[in-house]
Formats: C-alpha cells, structure tokens, sequence
C-alpha cells in the first residue's frame, strides 16, 4: 500500500480499534496516541522521501501520485499526490492532533466517543491534503466538517449548542456553494466533446473558457474562503473558538481554517487563473478588510480564545491577500 493511502488508513484502523476495543480513557487516549505517533513517523518518512526525490531530479508537478477509478460511471477517481506545500501541511496536522491528544488527556465525558471524533476529523484533513480529485476532495473536506458539530455541541463550553449550530450552518452553506461550482467545473469539463471529469491534474489542461470561470471562481472561493475565515464569512469562528474544547481550538486555527487557503491555492486559483484575475480587486479587498478588522478585534478581547480567533481571522486574511496577489514572491 502507498504511503500516501496509509495517510487515511491509519486514522481508520486507529477509529475501528477504538470503536472495538476500547473501553475507558485510557484505552482511547492511548490507541490515539499511538495511531497519530505512527502518522508522525509516516510524515517525517514523506518529507525525507519527498526532498530525495527533489534532489534526484524529480521535478514532477506532483510525487507518490496514486490514480484509480472510483466512481467511473461519473469518472471519478481516487487520485491523491503531493507537493511541497501539501507535505508540510500534512505534518503540521500530525504535530497538532498529537498535542491536542495530551491538551484531552483527562477528558473525562465521553471520552471513547470524543478521541473517535477528533481522529475521524484528522482522517479528513489528511485526505483532503492529498486529493487531486475534485470529487474525492468534497468528500474528505465533509468528513472534516462535520466532526466539529459534535465536538463543539457535545464537549464545548458556554453556548456549546449555539457556536456549534452556527458553524454547521454557515459550512453547510460554504459547501452548498463549493458544490455547485465543483459540478459546473465537472459538466463545464465536456466542451469540445470531451469526458467530463473531476481530475485536477487534467482539468488544468483543458483550460476552462474564461466566461465560466468568471462565474465559478467566486463560488468556488467564498465556498473555501469561508472555512478559511474570509470577511465577511467569518462570524462562526470566534463562537466556535470560543466554545469548542482547547484540543479542538487548536485544530480549528492550526488547521481546519488553512483547508480554506490551501482549496483556494489548490483548486480555485490553479483551475480558474483567468477567473482570479478578474475578481481579484473584490477580493483583495474582502481580505484587507478582514486582516483590520481581525486585528483591532482581537486586541479588545479579553478572552483567549477569542484573542486567538480573530487573530486568525486577520492571519488568514494575510493568506487570502498573498494568494490573491498572483505573484512568486507573495
């Protein structure tokens, strides 16, 4: 099995082992605890094999890519691969959910069914980081989505039950919107009598007609800015930082929010660059705006959480603003 399956495997089999074979806290800590320390040592191993690669002259767009037909009635594939960015964001990811494992060691309500959804949320970020399928990357960005509803309603604190319905609703409606333009760039995909597809490496290749572009891109970017924390859309984070467990803040800033930029990198801008263009003003100043308004918020709060998230809403503005500048050096 490739090492980049195993990314998904892992938390699976650490999710089946817990459902069948734990019994109290320390069992679930400890099978977490151990799944995640594998994933650590899979991701150094990634990251040593990636740069050998690099220096042994593979200077292919993506590397480990695994391609095979998963729904090929709709010529949907599991098609996964890396790239510098991806790698780092895939250890990143392991470092936090190992901390956040030690953040929850003495959680005591449910905590089987507590450690069972913070793997079960790592499982879809690590498939997300991975995927270069459109398809397959809705699904993992869905699976870790909708984790949080139960880690923040079930073990947050404060108005748990508010923040979490919150967050549900507004990424529900974020992924509405990304949904529809993943769909339109697939049936877009036909033009000139070609199969449809949701392949990102051979979407780019067919150069999208920049009309639809220009009516997809901004669906595709508030569908990902919004979990990225994009101003206006951002309103969810603060309640759902402020009321979720300290291992799920951690996640939450640490890494659930850079799935937004690395979608926008990723997909949006990578399939729609003349689409990028043509919205980049509007956006650009959505961005500034939520790296001022994130700022000067943060510095009124009391609250630590919330200090921490409106000071990512303003670093993730920071990301948005460089992404959207279209440069090498941004």
């Amino acid at each position: 099995m490739d090492i980049l399956t195993l990314f998904v495997v892992v938390p699976v089999l650490t999710v089946l082992a817990m459902v069948l074979f734990t019994k109290d806290l320390k069992q679930a800590r400890l099978v977490t605890l151990i799944g995640m320390l594998v994933q650590l040592g899979m991701s150094v191993n990634l990251i040593v094999r990636y740069m050998s690669a690099r220096e042994a002259g593979n200077h292919a767009l993506m590397l480990f890519e695994k391609n095979i037909p998963w729904f090929p009635e709709f010529n949907a594939h599991y098609h996964i691969g890396v790239d510098g960015v991806s790698v780092l964001m895939i250890l990143l990811t392991t470092l936090i959910v190992i901390a956040g494992t030690f953040v929850s060691w003495k959680i005591d309500y449910l905590p089987k069914e507590f450690f069972i959804s913070l793997v079960v949320l790592a499982t879809g970020v690590y498939g997300f980081f991975i995927s270069l399928d459109l398809f397959t990357m809705f699904v993992f960005y869905e699976i870790a989505v909708i984790p949080m509803y139960l880690l923040i309603g079930i073990w947050g604190s404060g108005p748990r039950e508010y923040a979490a319905m919150k967050l549900t609703l507004m990424l529900m409606g974020a992924s509405a919107l990304l949904l529809v333009a993943l769909l339109g760039i697939y049936f877009t995909s036909s033009a000139g009598g070609a199969t449809p597809t949701f392949d990102v490496m051979e979407l780019a290749q067919r150069h999208m007609d920049i009309q639809w572009q220009k009516i997809f891109f901004p669906l595709a970017f508030i569908g990902f800015g919004t979990i990225g924390a994009l101003f206006p859309f951002h309103t969810w984070s603060p309640d759902g930082h402020a009321s979720a467990p300290t291992a799920v803040s951690m996640l939450h800033a640490g890494v659930l929010m850079k799935l937004g930029g690395y979608g926008i990198f990723r997909f949006a801008m990578y399939l729609m660059p003349e689409g990028a263009l043509f919205w980049q003003d509007f956006f650009l100043i959505l961005a500034v705006t939520g790296v001022t308004y994130g700022a000067l918020s943060a510095i009124q709060q009391t609250d630590l959480k919330y200090i921490n998230a409106y000071s990512s809403v303003s670093h993730l503005g920071l990301v948005l603003f460089a992404l959207l500048m279209i440069n090498k050096t941004a």
